[in-house]
């Protein structure tokens, strides 16, 4: 605890500011998007996991996050993340192909390919190298029912780098809801 203690001691107004954004950042997003998102909610979210030394953390403390009944749109020391919940069985080859189209408006989104069961087995990493038919056997292949694409970038962004990840969020988030492709999260069942 002594090292921590130094560091909070040290770097408090940095931590403090850190915290403030990423709770502005979901705060003005919530404003931007409560006539867009379905039954949009402000929230904190306990049970997340962050990415540390190759591996991951669950972060007992809450993040900030905007949820909705197909997703959420939150805040973690890993970065701005949007999060879709697709129903596996209407997910096709041209599906999957219009989605990754969205991300490459921008190198600095990455997109991640999990189940809602397994959130620790990724199907999908677009900074990976990937066989396309791989992946659709892989999903084909998975017993999850539900499937989770994220839409990501690191933390801090440059506010251009945050709004072509919004904007790739709302034309996939559209684009699936069109298709009839999305279903709920498990807690709004």
């Amino acid at each position: 605890m002594t090292d921590l203690r130094k560091f909070l001691t040290e770097n408090k107004e940095n931590v403090h500011e850190l915290l403030n954004h990423m709770w502005q950042t979901i705060e003005q997003i919530a404003f931007r998007f409560e006539n867009t998102l379905p039954d949009v909610d402000l929230d904190n979210t306990h049970g997340n996991f962050v990415e540390i030394n190759d591996g991951w953390s669950e972060a007992v403390y809450a993040n900030p996050t905007l949820t909705f009944p197909y997703g959420e749109i939150g805040y973690s020391l890993d970065g701005l993340y949007c999060v879709v919940a697709v129903a596996r069985e209407k997910m096709v080859k041209e599906h999957f192909l219009k989605i990754m189209e969205f991300a490459r408006v921008n190198d600095e989104i990455t997109i991640e390919i999990y189940g809602g069961d397994d959130c620790f087995t990724t199907l999908y990493h677009s900074r990976d190298e990937a066989d396309f038919d791989d992946l659709l056997k892989k999903i084909e292949d998975s017993p999850e029912e539900i499937l989770q694409i994220d839409f990501s970038v690191d933390a801090l962004p440059e506010e251009e780098v945050k709004e072509a990840l919004l904007t790739v969020f709302l034309q996939a988030f559209t684009y699936l809801s069109e298709h009839n492709c999305l279903s709920k999260l498990p807690s709004y069942k």
